[in-house]
């Protein structure tokens, strides 16, 4: 290799390598918009194999050896194939954001991408055999043809115009990085285009094609940024809102008046629930600004503190059951908690039942670890969940920060006149 031949080789290796980092770094947070992510990480992919082809063209340029000649002809191949398939895989992307953005308002334009790249592909290998764009001499070395070596420019430019029309009238939906990791995507390419129409041997299209998508990947760790933020935003809300209920004034009330009686009835007894009472707002207060889920066993302090001031108000009608089997994970705080007051206030409470009875269990189920909350209340239509609104804001809250805190799911079972089940699954 000459000395312009080894400056493009180490940049297209250096790209590829990019590229390779950043598709890797995808895969890692693809939890966050997996659509998005798979096609991004197409693309990235895409770029580096682009790279590496542009790399090993550059290297066996000039090896009059037949395997070089083999090689050099069919890189030079994929690098042509890749950059018409890297625009369609980067357009789906861009589609991606507008979909997320415009609440699923769905776009139909990658479709001319695709049907752009299958005519290139099309023409790149009848070029394979009646060579008319470009072919490869018998030094291996790239020469275009004097009459169609525009048509791939043309196919490239058609492609980042119809990108650029879709970017122009759907703007409104992108971050202002987005917007202008597009307008790289749409501006690069062209003077990649324009360059290599009139230095033919210079790798300056896949270059700016890669550092396009390169600069695509930044926006979408922008995105990745701006969605933990709100994530954590939305934790700091439900877990306000989760405390707002512990801390509602009538259990307070209640309490007070509780140990009133029992002050005046049985002082022993009256102590104890102040101590009680005591180490349940301690639990409260000290888990709320906690950001991380807290071990199952603190999660049960507060429950059982809560459930012994419950059971002493209802007296004989109320029974509690307990079946520790698990206490080697953690659980967003207040998660039990709320679905132990739901079982109290929402299956118990009515009066419809004699003997009311709460069970708390855990256990291990494989890879997974069980919290299970049963009642024998009153139950209820598990499609009710979805109409009562602010009556179900407990289990809805609980079940996002299930969700968002230590990744697992919150399940219930419920029939009106047979209670209520309700599970915590925490993978390991």
């Amino acid at each position: 290799m000459d000395v312009n031949q080894s400056v493009y080789f180490t940049i297209e290796i250096w790209g590829a390598f990019f590229s390779l980092i950043a598709a890797l770094t995808i895969l890692l947070t693809r939890h966050f918009d997996k659509s998005g992510s798979r096609k991004l990480l197409l693309a990235l992919l895409c770029s580096a194999a682009l790279m590496i082809s542009g790399g090993i063209a550059l290297y066996f340029r000039g090896d009059i050896s037949e395997m070089g000649y083999s090689i050099e002809r069919w890189s030079t191949f994929a690098v042509y194939f890749l950059s018409f398939l890297i625009i369609p895989l980067s357009a789906q992307y861009v589609s991606q954001i507008i979909y997320n953005r415009s609440g699923g308002f769905k776009l139909y334009w990658e479709f001319v991408e695709w049907g752009l790249f299958i005519f290139g592909a099309i023409l790149l290998i009848v070029n394979e055999i009646y060579p008319y764009i470009y072919y490869i001499d018998e030094g291996s070395r790239y020469a275009r043809m004097p009459y169609f070596f525009w048509l791939p420019s043309l196919i490239g430019f058609a492609g980042i115009l119809t990108t650029l029309a879709v970017a122009l009238v759907y703007n409104k939906y992108m971050m202002s990085i987005e917007r202008v990791a597009v307008v790289s995507f749409l501006i690069l390419p062209l003077i990649g285009i324009i360059i290599k129409l009139l230095y033919p041997e210079t790798p300056f299209v896949t270059i700016a094609i890669v550092v396009s998508v390169i600069i695509l990947f930044v926006s979408y760790e922008a995105s990745y940024v701006q969605f933990l933020v709100e994530e954590e935003r939305k934790l700091s809300q439900e877990k306000l809102k989760i405390v707002n209920q512990q801390m509602k004034p009538h259990f307070i009330f209640n309490t007070l008046t509780l140990i009133r009686f029992q002050c005046l009835t049985a002082p022993n007894e009256a102590a104890e629930t102040v101590t009680e009472f005591s180490n349940y707002l301690r639990g409260i207060t000290d888990y709320l600004t906690e950001e991380d889920c807290i071990s199952v066993e603190a999660e049960l302090d507060i429950v059982k503190n809560y459930l012994r001031i419950q059971s002493k108000r209802f007296g004989e009608g109320i029974r509690l059951e307990y079946d520790i089997k698990a206490t080697d994970f953690d659980v967003p705080p207040f998660s039990i908690q709320t679905l132990v007051e739901n079982a109290v206030h929402h299956g118990l409470k009515s009066g419809q039942r004699e003997k009311g009875i709460i069970r708390v269990s855990t256990k291990k189920d494989g890879k997974k670890r069980l919290v299970v909350v049963e009642d024998n209340g009153t139950g209820f239509d598990t499609k009710e969940l979805q109409q009562k609104g602010k009556n179900s804001v407990g289990i809805t809250n609980t079940r996002n920060r299930v969700e968002l805190m230590c990744k697992g799911k919150l399940l219930i079972e419920s029939e009106p006149g047979k209670g209520t089940r309700a599970v915590i699954v925490v993978p390991e």
